[in-house]
This record gives structure tokens, sequence and C-alpha cells, in this order.
């Protein structure tokens, strides 16, 4: 008999675990009154006999099934049966097909040897060593082994793991199945709408039913908003490297319908994907049908002034209600802000040349017929049309200006035409912008000129096929003699882009960027998207802004990519960049258009670290950070608002990761308690003087921050916390503990109130009472098996409502302190030993050589940002502030805040974009439930 799926499980152990998976597998999706019966899952019941190979009917299962399902053990990784299975399966099946549900113990890939990591990993057995290319789909079901409950229910988490596995078995992604379902949750909620209204004319026992399903109907809303979440954020992810754009609106959707840890996943990886992005301007039309003729595609064009002011563009995809009038657009990029429109600006078909002046207050575009507007942008007129020639009787395919270029200072603009005089002559002119009056014209090669102005707005020609440039300078009428270029290829028809002024070259159809005044070639590209190229006049030596198909990004001069700054889902067919280079605009086949910046959002913003601290200078509370010189000890803090120093202490205090001694700054910065030689004393920062008498007796004290009241301090001795109070010198509190290790920062929240500890296979939390003046436990929960006694790591969140400890086998796991709940680590973590929580708890921060979330409810990895090649690969310490910000010290001194919160990046989002998701895909996702466009609250 066919099956959808095989289970192979260890029958000592997950016998319930396994009935319970194979029951929910059947019932997802399974609605009888919709004839749509669930999948068939085969569990063999009893334990096998005791033989020499597989039984029978096992071996008929196994051939007959689509999908092999190991629930996963170190049981069953010992088990001659299910080693048998797998065998089998991998001899007749191949590993396509195969799943992996986690029941106890770890799994872990190490996507560099393309395996598993079989030092950590101790569910899986010795068969599957080098059976996968990639690693396969697993999910884990460690929290419901020996659990009393395994809903099937809305919303559950049992359930969402058990639609991991049924997605592929029923054909379907994830985020489809949750479609599916969510469809079904619609109906469902139709006919309990109708249920209810029924039985509110019936009796009162009818009434108490009604009420039921009222609660069954908010269930299913519930549950809907959940899969419409799912769907959107998996929507999101699967956009996010083609159209940033549409993925940024799909992750605000699903965040907004029902906040979800894939929805935070997808918030975090679209801001990522626009991390570049300064502002989404205008939404692409979806497709790229042409409105306008076989000959000519619809035109969408982009300009930005020198001085970076200002930025011009206009498309065929216009969405704007006006569009009966054609217009250009202008935007503010200083202010942020759309600027009127020029209304009745038109172009040719298929567009035309589009030029600022250098200030951004004056537009030289090219308009229908061979004529060439010249705009006022400051008080949005037009002051002046120049007519190149009549076109009139020329041929379609005579049409429209060849080259085309606008002088920086506004003065003149110049062109290349065809004219219907005498036989179709080809011609270049300059004419003066203000007057239109010519000021040269003669005879030039058909489609071989291509034209520029210089910084010092200097007209300069290159014809391709003559191999030669030549000049005309700013006050001139006449030209100055060719400069000859050997070996310049000749391009029929050019594709050519001059960049820098005029002395650098871009051949579009041999893909080359040419020095003009060395006469050689700089780069070449095999890359056949590279087919515009821009480069700034005034900054950035050797940088190249091309557009690579779909995808903008910054190149060097030999054509090798340095950074993407973004994507489109059709092909980018404009791009302008600023003088300095910082900006960069650009315009796609479908209408879309889009500003983008040099300044990386993962980059952060770098803060000031006069003194160079470094993660070494930190003392155990990760704020206050001092050097010892020999008139004694500098003391700083460090802040979202980057390092700041508090004062002097006339001692001289071992360094912070000493074993004994240090310092610590009250939360004021005005105070430093300070451990040395066995004698506390308390100094004022601002003067340098101690306040009060010094306490002897405390050898082996080590301060490791102040509490919150700014009045006790938490030190640490080698087996005891102690609480210490800094008016008497008294120690109000000890807490037995055995080798604490503090090297990387004392486990306590940054509001200075709660304490985690590590002791015997537990994880304790402390909170400090104010009112009692002592810490008293809040929190003590079992950290076994997922515990090994050396190299841990524990974090406390900024407030104290998480904690999270990496164990030595690089294992995650947390804690919410206030239900209890803990989450063992499901597999290893990558990169250093940096952790901290986002103020807001959603994350868990892993840096190393790039950002790594992690899902504090469930502790699974919610993706990477992979920082830029220039940024400190080496941090040691994350910072969580009380902004939303973290900010991130380097080992090499560095100090960089970047932003590391779900609703800061919300904001961020619909700061790029505020568009509503179109209506076809609200309705895909959103039919039937009521939610808010995200940006317009």
């Amino acid at each position: 008999m066919e099956r959808d799926a095989f289970i192979s499980y260890s029958h000592k152990r997950d016998v319930p675990l396994a009935e319970a998976l194979q029951k929910g597998l059947h019932g997802i999706l399974r609605t009888p009154w919709l004839r749509r019966p669930g999948v068939k899952v085969f569990r063999d019941t009893t334990s096998l006999a005791a033989s020499h190979d597989l039984g029978g009917s096992i071996k008929a299962a196994l051939s007959g099934a689509r999908y092999f399902i190991y629930l996963a053990s170190p049981e069953a990784a010992e088990s001659r049966w299910v080693r048998e299975e797998i065998q089998y399966w991998r001899h007749n099946h191949g590993m396509e097909q195969f799943l992996v549900a986690l029941s106890d113990g770890n799994v872990a890939w190490d996507p560099i040897a393309g395996d598993f990591d079989w030092s950590l990993t101790n569910a899986l057995p010795p068969e599957l060593r080098g059976a996968f290319a990639t690693e396969p789909l697993w999910v884990d079901l460690r929290a419901f082994r020996d659990a009393d409950d395994r809903s099937m229910a809305p919303g559950s988490v049992f359930r969402d793991k058990v639609a991991s596995l049924a997605a592929p078995l029923h054909r379907l992604p994830k985020e489809a199945l949750d479609s599916t379902d969510l469809l079904m949750q619609r109906k469902a909620v139709r006919i309990l709408r109708f249920f209810v209204a029924t039985l509110a004319v019936s009796t009162l026992a009818a009434a108490g039913a009604g009420v039921f399903a009222w609660q069954q109907r908010e269930e299913a809303l519930a549950r809907a908003r959940t899969s419409a979440s799912q769907a959107l954020a998996a929507r999101a992810l699967e956009t996010v490297d083609k159209d940033p754009r549409k993925a940024a609106q799909f992750a605000l959707y699903a965040q907004a319908v029902k906040p979800t840890g894939e929805s935070a996943q997808a918030l975090s990886q679209a801001v990522a994907a626009n991390g570049s992005v300064a502002r989404h301007l205008q939404a692409g039309n979806e497709e790229v049908a042409d409105e306008h003729g076989l000959t000519h595609d619809a035109a969408t064009k982009v300009a930005i002034s020198r001085d970076k002011g200002v930025l011009a563009y206009y498309s065929d995809f216009d969405p704007d209600a006006y569009k009966t009038e054609d217009h250009i657009h202008l935007y503010d990029i200083g202010a942020g802000k759309a600027l009127p429109t020029l209304k009745g600006a038109g172009w040719p078909l298929g567009g035309g040349g589009m030029e600022l002046s250098a200030d951004g207050r004056s537009l030289a575009v090219e308009g229908a017929y061979n004529q060439i507007g010249i705009w006022d942008v400051a008080h949005h007129k037009l002051r002046r049309t120049i007519t190149a020639s009549d076109t009139k009787t020329l041929p379609e395919s005579s049409k429209g200006l060849g080259a085309f270029a606008f002088s920086g200072d506004g003065r003149r603009v110049a062109a290349t035409f065809h004219s219907p005089d005498q036989t179709d002559q080809y011609y270049v002119a300059v004419w003066d912008a203000a007057t239109g009056r010519l000021l040269t014209k003669e005879r030039a090669t058909p489609n071989a000129l291509t034209l520029t102005f210089d910084r010092s707005n200097r007209l300069i020609a290159l014809d391709t096929q003559a191999g030669t440039t030549r000049t005309l300078d700013r006050d001139s009428t006449s030209w100055n003699n060719q400069h000859e270029i050997p070996g310049l290829p000749y391009e029929e028809p050019p594709q050519v882009t001059l960049l820098a002024g005029g002395s650098k070259a871009y051949l579009g159809g041999h893909h080359e960027l040419w020095d003009l005044t060395k006469g050689r070639r700089l780069g070449h590209t095999d890359d056949r998207g590279s087919d515009l190229v821009v480069m700034p006049t005034d900054g950035k030596e050797g940088a190249v802004y091309a557009a690579n198909g779909q995808e903008v990004g910054v190149y060097n001069t030999a054509l090798h990519r340095q950074q993407l700054l973004g994507s489109f889902t059709w092909p980018v067919s404009s791009i302008s960049a600023s003088g300095d280079g910082h900006w960069l605009a650009a315009g796609s086949q479908d209408g879309a258009v889009s500003l983008f910046s040099t300044t990386d959002f993962r980059t952060g913003v770098p803060l000031a670290n006069g003194p160079k601290l470094k993660p070494d200078d930190l003392a155990p509370d990760q704020r206050t950070a001092y050097r010892t010189g020999i008139s004694g000890t500098e003391v700083w803090t460090i802040t979202g608002g980057g390092v700041r120093r508090l004062g002097h202490v006339p001692l001289r205090v071992s360094y912070p990761s000493g074993e004994e001694d240090g310092l610590v700054a009250s939360p004021d910065g005005n105070r430093a308690m300070v451990a040395r030689e066995g004698t506390l004393s308390l100094w004022d920062l601002r003067t340098g003087r101690r306040i009060g008498r010094q306490q002897p007796g405390h050898a082996g004290f080590k301060p490791l921050a102040f509490l919150r009241d700014g009045t006790h301090v938490l030190g640490a001795t080698q087996d005891e916390v102690k609480v210490v109070s800094t008016e008497s010198w008294k120690v109000l509190q000890s807490v037995p503990f055995d080798s604490t290790d503090f090297d990387t920062g004392a486990p306590l929240s940054a509001d200075r109130t709660t304490l985690a500890l590590v002791e015997d296979e537990k994880l304790v939390v402390w909170r400090w009472d104010g009112t009692e003046k002592e810490m008293k436990q809040v929190r003590q929960v079992s950290i076994a098996p997922v515990w090994t006694l050396s190299g841990h790591e524990v974090v406390v969140s900024a407030k104290g409502e998480r904690v999270a400890v990496k164990n030595g086998d690089a294992l995650i796991s947390l804690l919410d302190v206030s239900t209890g709940k803990f989450v063992q680590g499901t597999s290893a973590s990558s990169g250093g030993m940096a952790l901290a929580f986002s103020s807001d708890t959603a994350f868990l921060v892993q840096d190393g050589a790039g950002l790594q979330f992690w899902d504090t409810d469930t502790g699974e990895s919610r993706g990477t940002w992979t920082l830029p090649k220039n940024q400190d690969s080496t941090t040691m310490r994350l910072l969580t502030n009380n902004d939303g910000t973290m900010t991130a010290l380097g080992s090499n001194g560095s100090l960089v805040r970047r932003t590391i919160d779900v609703a800061a990046w919300q904001k961020v989002l619909c700061n790029l974009m505020s568009d509503e998701l179109p209506q076809k895909e609200y309705d895909r996702y959103l039919k039937g439930l009521d939610v808010d466009a995200p940006c317009h609250r």
C-alpha cells in the first residue's frame, strides 16, 4: 500500500511522541466535509522481531512511502532496526525526501564541511554520515517528548512543528500550506457566524452553545491571523534578495496582522536588504507590458544633481491619479521629502535624456520631436524650449536625440540628432540654455558620438568610430583638436557612457572600462547584465556605479563589485549618481524608482571613542571602562552616544580583566568604588578625592557593578557573590557560589537589578529588592542536560526579563524569568562569544563575522546580518541600550551603534516606503481579516 510517509523511531522512549506525530500529520488539512483526506503515515506499533534483516512488512512499507521521517534521538541512533530502515531507504530512495524530527539529543550542521558536525551531533546514526549535500529539513520536538500536552489546537506550538513536516507531504511550501489552512479557517468562520446567528433565536441552552461557538470563532480567527502572518513572512523572505521593497511591504504586513517569530525575522532581513535604501519613491507596475507600440519600451528615467540636493524622475508607469498630464517628479534628498512636480513635462517614446544642473536649480529634459525643455526647478516653470530639428518628415528610427548633455552651471546644453535637411544629415550642436541661441552646429558621424560636461563645464565628445575625443571650452564656440585613443574598440551601435568628467568611458557592447587620458583598458566583465554605468565627477575616486541586470551596486575600476546597494523585480533601465558618489538613484523597467545611499544600515552609526577603548578596558558591569597609568586611573563610561570621560582616581587599579581588584562607576557616573589589595574605597570622580574612610579586610573581593540605588555594590570572591554597602562597608548578603567566571562581564541586567548564576547544573536568578536591601531568588531551573562544566557564558536582558546561557558546546538556551519557561539549545551557535539581548527582548544577538539573531521564545535561529567587509569581525562586546539600539565595541577600538529592535525596524521600513499592499496581494493573504495599513497607524 502506498503511503505518504514512514516514521522511524526508538521504541524505548518515543512511542507516545511517534503516535502523536502520526495523528498530527494525518489530521492537518484533513477536512472530510470538503472531501479532502489526510496524508497516510506508516508507523509500526510493536518492536521488530529479532531477525537478521528487516521484516517483509517493513520493507513493503518503506518501498511504498514517499517520505521518510526519522524521529531522531540518541536511542534511535543506536537502534539496529532504525539504522537498517535508514540504510534501506538511502539505498533504494535517495535522501531528497528524508525529514528529521528531533525528540532528544543534539543535531548540528557544519556548512563549511557540508555535513553534520559529528563532534556535536549525537541524535543521528553513522548511516547518515555524508548523506546530504545540503542541510535537510528538521524540526525540534524535544519539548514534546515527555509532555502531557501535544495539542493540535489552532495556534499551538506542536501543531506549527507538525505543519513544517506536513508541508512537503502535501507538496506545498509551508506558507502555501498555511494559506490553504487559512482559507479553511475562513470557511469555518463563515459557518460559525451563521451558526451563531441561528442560535441567537434559540433557547437559553442554545445560547450557551452560541458562546462556545463564538469562542471557537475567536480561536479560528486567531489561528487565521497566525497563518496569514507566517505566510506573509515567508513571502518576505522569499523576495528579500529579489525585490527588497516588496519584502519590506510583506514583512510590515506580517507584523501588523500578528507579531510572530517569523514576522520579526522577516523584518530583520527586510531591514538588512534595504540597508542602503534611502527611499523607495515609486512602486513598480509588476509587469512591463509596452503601451507605446512595438518599437519603444515603456520609459523610466532618473537624474541626481551633482551637489546631491535634488532627484528628478519620470515614468510611463507613473501611478499618480492625474497621469493624464505628463509630469516629472522632484525629490529633495537632504530634506527627505517630495517637491511639487513639473506638470506638462513630456518625453519621447521610450524616454529621453534628462540632466540636472550641479546645484539642482535647472533641469534639461528631452521632449518629443527633438525638443529640449529647460526647467526652473525652484519655481517649477518651463523657462525655454529648444528645437534641435523638425522631425515630422523623419522616419521613426531617426527621431529622438542621440547623445545629450547639460552643463553643471546650467548655461549650456548639447545634443546629437538627425535633421531632415538635404539627405537626413546627422549633427552635433550646442545651445545657450537661457536664451535658446545656437552656439555651434556641425556634421557628425551618425550615432557615434557620446557627450558629457566635466566639472569645469567643458564639453567632451567621444567618437567611438574614429577613436578620438574633442573638447569645447566653457566660453568657446570652437572645438579643440582631436585626441586619439589607440586600441579603443568600435561599437555598432555604440553603447557608451562617459564617466568622471569624460576621463573614462564604459563601452557597453564590449563590457569594458577605459581610461581615455592614458588610452588603456581598466577593467572588463563577462557579466552581460552590466550595461548601465555612471561615475560621480567629484569624489569616490575609482568607484563605478553600475546596474547589473536587476541589481545596483558599487564597483571598482576593474569592474569587480564592492557593494550591493539594492535590487528590483525587473531589470534596471536608468541610474544616476551624485557628484560625491554618496547617493544613487535607479529606475527599473516596470517603473519602480528607488534612492540608495552608499552607507549601509547594517554598518551602523560610528560613535566617538577618543581614548580608543577596547573590550579589555571594560569593567565587569560592561559600562565602566578604565586604564591605569603612572599618575592613577582614568575612568570612562560607554553609552549609546559614545565614550564619555567620568574622571580620575589617584590610584593604580589592576587591569579590568585581572583576577583581583577592580573599579566600577555608579549609575550617575559621579562616584567609583575601588577594590585594591583587599581594601575598599569610594571616590568622587569629578574631583578625584576619596569619599569617607577606606575599609580593609576584603581580600579577593572584585567589584562587579553598582546596584540600581547607586549605594550598594555587587562583588565576587572565589566562592561567594556579595552585596556591600558603600555607606557602612558592611557585607549585607552573601550568596554561595563556586568558581564564578566573570571574564566576559557580570551576568547582571543593564538596569542593575537582576543577576543570573549557574551552579550545580541549575540556573538561579536573583533580583534586587530596594526596600529590604537584598537580592532575592526569583527563579531556579535545571539546565541539564545541555550544561557542561566549563566555557559558559550567561547574559541577562536589559530589564531582567530573560536570561541566556551559552555552554561549552556552543549551545544557547533561554529562560523567560517571569514564566519559568526554559528552552534548551537546539543547535550550536557560530561566531564569537559576544551575546546580548535586544532591548525589546525579541532577539538574542550574537556577534562574530556577522550578527546572528536567535528567537528568545523558541531558541530558533532567525537569520543573520552579514556585515560589510570593512567591519571589525573580532568584536568582543555587545552593549544593549534603552532606545532600541545596541553598541558594539570592537577589539580594534571601533565603536558602532546599530538599531536592533522590532518597533524601530518597523519605523525604518515605513520611512523607506509606506505603500499599502496591492489589493491582489491583500486578498490572497488577508481577505476576511481586518488589518490596517501598517504605516498609516
